[in-house]
């Protein structure tokens, strides 16, 4: 009897100790998410805390600063599901995820999470990081500029002048199915000066030969009406695409679905540009299918 008194006592207390292992947490992985302008995201992955009492308190400061600022609290997440019919199905980890808002970009800063559990902690219960915010894309300044008019335009340009955008963004501009034929002018840094009036294709269903007959030059886009826009740049050379200053310039798409198709094209910027009239302005990625950055 004792030996059995003894076996239960061992086995309560081997069970007792699990459970309280369980309740207790172990910090895991800390993982830093890609900065946006003006916040920083972060994931703290966890094991344990069953009752899910545990709780990460984050402070951030710039760098350099002495004072540190109290920030939200990191989420507790933990076998949340996410589903939709049979095509979506996503279950969080144990884990807390949140950010840190209202930033400068462009500045160095330093973060700290403080886990606590009141059933304890193992592993390292704070964690200190050190993140740069983006700064906002800006175009290069020593590279080419080509001036873009609308249809039609008659006065005075700015050289090298083009009409349409197509026609200074390829080496020619050929609409339907030569939309893409020639190679792409434009080079990492260059900038397209965009002039006041209205871009809308003025044929867009009419093969290229048939546009040069009848009006001697063409820079239209395919027959969807979409600027498909090929070229990379990097990110300290994009390829720029402007409003040059003089009025507004609008890209109408008549209706069409995509204004813009960027898939094939990495670090594209438009400034001070008017898209209507279309579905959607820009399309810069598929899933599974392409993307640009």
């Amino acid at each position: 009897m004792r030996i059995s008194t003894w076996a239960i006592g061992s086995a309560v207390s081997a069970w007792g100790a699990a459970a309280a292992a369980q309740q207790g947490v172990v910090a895991g992985e800390l993982v830093v998410e890609p900065p946006t302008l003006i916040s920083l995201g972060f994931e703290w992955y966890i094991e344990g805390d069953a009752d899910r009492d545990a709780a990460v308190a984050v402070a951030y400061r710039r760098a350099g600063e002495r004072e540190w600022r109290e920030s939200l609290p990191l989420l507790r997440v933990q076998n949340e599901r996410t589903y939709y019919v049979e095509t979506l199905y996503y279950t969080a980890p144990n884990m807390f995820a949140g950010s840190v808002f209202e930033l400068e970009e462009d500045t160095d800063y330093e973060v700290r999470f403080t886990l606590t559990d009141p059933d304890g902690v193992g592993g390292e219960a704070q964690r200190a990081v050190s993140v740069r915010t983006r700064a906002e894309p800006q175009p290069f300044s020593g590279g080419n500029t080509y001036h873009v008019y609308p249809f039609g335009y008659e006065g005075p340009k700015q050289e090298p002048a083009f009409t349409g955008l197509l026609a200074a963004y390829y080496k020619n501009a050929l609409g339907g199915d030569w939309s893409r034929a020639a190679p792409p002018r434009v080079q990492p840094g260059d900038t397209i000066l965009v002039h006041a009036g209205e871009y809308k294709d003025f044929d867009r269903f009419s093969y290229s030969h048939e546009i040069r007959t009848q009006y001697g030059t063409c820079c239209a886009t395919p027959w969807d009406g979409t600027f498909y826009l090929t070229q990379d740049g990097t990110a300290e050379r994009p390829i720029a695409i402007r409003a040059a200053g003089d009025g507004e310039a609008i890209f109408d798409g008549d209706g069409n679905n995509v204004l813009f198709n960027l898939m094939g094209a990495d670090h594209t910027y438009f400034e001070g540009i008017t898209f209507r009239n279309t579905n959607l302005a820009i399309e810069a990625g598929q899933k599974s299918i392409a993307g640009a950055v």
